[in-house]
């Protein structure tokens, strides 16, 4: 990632969605092989699953690492209220999302409880979980950030960053993308900081690239939690020593919360 300076730090903003590592893997059919899973844990990750954890009546893992507990549990029905087909809609990145989206018929409940105080090993943890959970032959997308992810596109994310010391940006960030102008400018936004503690990023009304854009939210949103840095309005910051842009906070119009947009 490229260095960032930001001109303050600031203390951690705390609030309900801090450490709630939660998603759904949508099924295209109501069950789960628990020992595949199992065996999956460990070679994609040396995660060790211990007998006692799998519950073949419930059809759940229940197994603690560390000070943190793992979950996953088979819900044999769709996601309620559509959000799924919601959700799916925001992806720019995936045309089958939506069509994913209403097809599956029952799905995972994938949680990592207990990371409050290191969210980094929990963002790992859960990680690893879900991109293994995704491996389940009947596995068709996972309901997470706002939006649903392609197994591919999450598995192939996590095992790059997560066995090369990086941090998952992608699978712990939604990065959206949209233009009120047919193009002339373009929006972009940030889902997923909250988790950390941390507002979402926007940039508004910007001239430049899609590329161009995308890095720019990617590197800020990414320094913000890997730094536990807390921007402000007010301040400014940039991806070299001579770049500074201005962060102002307000409504967002798509998110319908206070977020920090970046002058770019």
């Amino acid at each position: 990632m490229d260095d960032l300076k930001s001109t303050e730090n600031g203390d951690e903003n705390s609030n309900n969605s801090v450490g709630a590592f939660l998603s759904f893997i949508l099924l295209d059919e109501n069950k789960i092989d628990l020992n595949l899973l199992k065996k999956q844990l460990h070679d994609d990750w040396e995660i060790e699953v211990d007998g006692a954890s799998i519950s073949e009546d419930s059809q759940t893992l229940i197994q603690e690492i560390g000070d943190l507990r793992v979950i996953v549990g088979l819900m044999p029905t769709p996601i309620p209220n559509d959000e799924a087909v919601v959700n799916a809609e925001t992806n720019f990145r995936w045309d089958k999302a939506i069509e994913v989206a209403k097809a599956h018929k029952a799905h995972l409940l994938v949680t990592v409880m207990g990371g409050e105080n290191d969210l980094l090993t929990a963002t790992d943890l859960y990680v690893k979980v879900c991109s293994s959970c995704l491996k389940q032959p009947n596995a068709t997308g996972i309901n997470t950030l706002g939006s649903v992810l392609e197994p591919k596109f999450y598995i192939d994310f996590a095992e790059a960053n997560i066995h090369n010391g990086e941090f998952p940006i992608m699978n712990m960030v939604f990065f959206g993308v949209f233009s009120d102008n047919d193009g002339a400018t373009m929006n972009a936004y940030t889902y997923g900081l909250q988790v950390y503690g941390k507002k979402n990023i926007e940039i508004v009304n910007s001239d430049k690239p899609v590329n161009e854009i995308l890095n720019v939210l990617c590197s800020i949103a990414e320094y913000t939690i890997t730094s536990d840095i807390t921007l402000n309005d007010g301040e400014t910051i940039g991806l070299s020593e001579d770049q500074q842009l201005t962060i102002t906070s307000s409504i967002s119009e798509i998110l319908g919360e206070v977020t920090l947009k970046i002058g770019f």
